[in-house]
């Protein structure tokens, strides 16, 4: 029992949350480090600019799960029945939000470089306008709510955050990642064409697109919805541990899927008939093939369309192939 004018602390709805939160997390971040190693293996030839922002994004994460851990050791061992000490944030708390709020706003930047370059010159500068806005405006909230924290540093008021940071924070994270996958969903739908082969890597990127939208926010609404209607709880910094580990894979996982959008080791048939296919999956993952068949067409007709088709494609491809 707490001593009188003390605050009750639910351990296990505080800080067992956030260790079990900190388990998650950690298994997640081999991960990262798995996606890395296999980067580095498989892609040598990516530019240095690509490399730099592959040991950019692990060593922010490696840096996240360093204050991770000394956050827990904090808590679970130097402040081990100092009710005092459990009722305050550390520095090591709020600097890992932090650092999830730097992997995040890299991602999305990144993301939205990609959909510049890509998009045609009509819609170009609206569209990656409003983008780095809603990304912006989550990079800022984030660092906002980051200085609140540090001010508050008390557990007990941090209910005072919800309407002045936590909640714009929480919308224009969500926001951001729904605009990036409508954004790459939409311009790689415009690449459609006649061809099966085309569609089924366009299909693949957008299906990812998605996938990658649907996970992050529902992290970002979970982390908010409970930051704001449980706010005695720790479940919030159980999710937000997570988060930038989400954005993190989802970037290597782009980087890394390029040799099976490409359909290499399927045989001949894949390496003759996906031309266009190459040069999409480029689209997403930023290498430019060292060199790719053209698909002979059946009839001259044919084969005229596929080669304007082709130079379309293959422009922005070029275009993205270097960092």
């Amino acid at each position: 029992m707490a001593e009188p004018g003390m605050p009750h602390i639910d351990i296990a709805q505080t800080f067992g949350a956030m260790f079990i939160g900190a388990l998650l997390t950690m298994s997640v971040y081999g991960i990262t480090t798995l996606q890395s190693y296999f980067y580095y293996q498989y892609y040598p030839k990516d530019g240095y600019g690509m490399k730099a922002l592959v040991a950019l994004i692990w060593i922010l994460d490696t840096l996240h799960v360093i204050l991770m851990c000394h956050t827990m050791y904090h808590y679970l061992i130097s402040g081990f029945g100092n009710v005092h000490m459990l009722a305050e944030g550390t520095w090591s708390l709020f600097a890992s939000i932090a650092i999830n709020i730097i992997i995040a706003f890299v991602v999305q930047c990144f993301f939205t470089q990609r959909i510049f370059v890509l998009s045609p010159e009509r819609i170009k500068w609206w569209l990656s306008s409003i983008i780095g806005i809603s990304v912006f405006a989550h990079f800022v909230f984030g660092l906002e709510t980051v200085v609140f924290l540090f001010i508050k540093k008390e557990f007990a008021r941090l209910n005072e955050l919800n309407y002045i940071s936590v909640l714009p924070f929480g919308v224009t994270a969500i926001l951001s990642d729904i605009f990036i996958a409508t954004a790459l969903c939409f311009l790689l739908a415009s690449n459609r064409s006649d061809y099966e082969d085309t569609n089924t890597v366009i299909n693949k990127l957008i299906v990812y697109a998605i996938n990658r939208c649907i996970l992050t926010s529902a992290v970002a609404v979970i982390e908010v919805v409970i930051f704001v209607a449980v706010p005695h709880s720790f479940y919030s910094f159980a999710f937000d541990f997570i988060i930038g580990k989400l954005y993190a894979n989802s970037f290597l996982a782009t980087l890394n899927s390029r040799k099976s959008l490409w359909g290499k080791g399927q045989g001949d048939r894949s390496q003759a008939t996906m031309s266009t296919s190459f040069r999409l999956a480029s689209l997403a993952t930023h290498e430019q093939p060292a060199s790719v068949t053209r698909v002979r067409s059946r009839d001259s007709g044919a084969k005229g369309q596929r080669r304007v088709h082709s130079r379309d494609v293959e422009s922005k491809m070029d275009t993205m192939s270097t960092l």
